[in-house]
């Protein structure tokens, strides 16, 4: 399973698309919240965490579209299923190599809570830690929610274009659940239930700098859940 995901790991490591989509997002991710810094009157990361879920919405699917839409389309399925590991390891090994690397995309954004961190000193003000660390265990988990998803679509189609568009708009569906357009056209009760099915949502809580374990919970049981609907069908191509 690890020489799987080192494996993995190489592909984006040792390809100079994998490095500008790590680069983009991290560009991106700075310059949108940078560009309104002052306009926010306060240390908080909570606009930058704002933004994150509509980047992820695109840069998750990007990364995991290939995942198992190339093996297919490649005919190396089987190969990689005649490996001496379970589905299931496949799976996972895929799955973490894929988490590496959007973390990797997320340390690329510390510069500016490092940046605020020296702004606001002068100030008198002062970051709240927890709000950050926790803050940044929610986008985690959020980017891990998409991971899962998008790779759940790749499985089903040798197309990797079809693969990444499914999980865009599958993403855009589930972030505007928790937005003020549902709420305007839906019934309260049905709001209410779609809202807690975005991750938005959830992650809303995180960024606050509390552990909320009904969060986490959501975030394991979508991960769990769309990580074994990838394992069945992997399984059937056995």
């Amino acid at each position: 399973m690890f020489a799987l995901y080192k494996k993995e790991l190489q592909f984006y490591l040792n390809n100079p698309i994998g490095y500008i989509v790590i680069v983009l997002f991290g560009v991106f991710a700075n310059f949108l919240f940078v560009k309104d810094i002052f306009l926010y009157g306060s240390a908080s990361l909570r606009p930058f965490f704002d933004i994150l879920p509509w980047l992820m919405m695109v840069f998750v699917p990007a990364v995991a579209m290939r995942t198992f839409s190339e093996e297919k389309k490649n005919n190396t399925i089987e190969i990689l299923l005649s490996l001496p590991i379970s589905e299931t390891q496949i799976v996972l090994a895929k799955f973490f190599a894929l988490l590496t690397i959007v973390a990797v995309g997320l340390l690329l954004t510390l510069s500016l809570p490092v940046s605020l961190y020296f702004l606001v000193t002068t100030t008198g003000s002062r970051i709240y830690i927890p709000e950050l660390l926790i803050g940044y265990l929610g986008q985690i988990f959020m980017a891990a929610a998409f991971l899962s998803l998008s790779m759940f679509y790749s499985s089903q189609t040798k197309n990797q274009i079809i693969a990444f568009l499914a999980s865009v708009i599958t993403i855009f569906f589930l972030i505007i659940f928790s937005t003020d357009f549902v709420a305007s056209f839906l019934p309260f009760i049905i709001q209410t239930g779609l809202a807690y099915l975005s991750p938005i949502t959830q992650v809303g809580a995180l960024s606050k700098g509390v552990v909320d374990i009904r969060a986490v919970y959501y975030f394991l049981s979508f991960i769990i859940v769309f990580l074994f609907l990838t394992i069945i069908d992997v399984e059937r191509r056995d």
